[in-house]
């Protein structure tokens, strides 16, 4: 669908919702290596802010280099608040405060990207310490094995988040990084549920005939972001703010038009919009998202 058509739903959604303010989203690990963000819209449309952590110094030269009057980049590395070690591997993307596991970087064909350059020890900061960081509307973490560590240590500034976007990992990289059910349940411990996959990477193993068999075919399933939602369940206890906020952020960032009716449903409930305003919006849907 042409951007144009995108950003007039988008504008009609916050008119619906009577959206006060920005979205405001925190990015940790905003290392600019894989393209367009998933909130890129909603900044560009003005109606984001974004305070982003990225240790690296040259990713976080990249960020400022390009950044708007929206977005904020701080060069701490987040965690448990303890002195860690910083891994640098060939590929910038690999890098992470745990030492990769051998046996699996070669496994996956991955040894030359997760070849270690450097190791650098840091402090890791807690995320409830931090000042500049205030509300938090959605999160998206991305740091390579420290998401447990820095989501458990942020139970404060996450407390009225909506959604969050992580990577989880499905096969290990690392010696000693937790498995997807510790984050799992870090986060159904501060009150998400799992929503759904928005990617998942797999690799190849059999190295031979990478480029002759489909990507559908290739066998291990390595990692992808996944959306996690604050629990639906107790939908009557948040504020209507947050109803908006999700009606937002489930379209323009995670592209959900079902959890955006849900959200503007919400909304009617509570006499905050009405069925003409949803059919309104609904009919900027995309046709093939819809039936008939």
């Amino acid at each position: 669908m042409p951007k144009d058509i995108s950003r007039n739903r988008l504008d009609l959604l916050v008119d619906i919702t009577a959206l006060d303010g920005k979205i405001e989203v925190l990015d940790i690990g905003a290392n600019p290596i894989e393209g367009e963000v998933s909130y890129q819209a909603l900044l560009d449309s003005g109606y984001a802010n974004v305070t982003g952590f990225e240790p690296q110094e040259e990713a976080l030269a990249a960020l400022d280099a390009r950044k708007s009057d929206a977005e904020t980049y701080l060069p701490h590395a987040l965690g448990d608040g303890k002195k860690k070690n910083l891994h640098i591997y060939q590929s910038s993307g690999f890098t992470s405060i745990f030492p990769a596991d051998a046996a699996s970087a070669a496994y996956l064909h991955f040894e030359k990207g997760m070849t270690e350059k450097q190791v650098v020890p840091m402090p890791t900061r807690r995320l409830d310490s931090l000042k500049p960081v205030g509300k938090v509307d959605f999160l998206k973490i991305d740091v390579q094995g420290s998401e447990t560590a820095i989501i458990s240590n942020g139970i404060k500034k996450l407390a009225e988040a909506m959604a969050v976007q992580t990577e989880v990992r499905m096969f290990p990289l690392y010696e000693g990084e937790p498995r997807y059910g510790e984050l799992e349940a870090a986060l159904v411990d501060q009150g998400f549920e799992f929503l759904r996959f928005a990617s998942l990477k797999h690799a190849c193993l059999a190295t031979g005939f990478k480029r002759r068999l489909k990507r559908s075919q290739f066998a291990q399933a390595v990692d992808g972001d996944a959306f996690f939602l604050r629990n639906m369940r107790a939908v009557n206890s948040y504020s209507d703010d947050q109803i908006r906020t999700l009606a937002v952020i489930a379209d323009s960032i995670m592209g959900n038009f079902d959890l955006t009716l849900y959200a503007l449903e919400q909304l009617q409930s509570r006499g905050l919009t009405n069925s003409m305003a949803i059919e309104q919006y609904f009919e900027m849907v995309p046709a093939d998202a819809r039936r008939g």
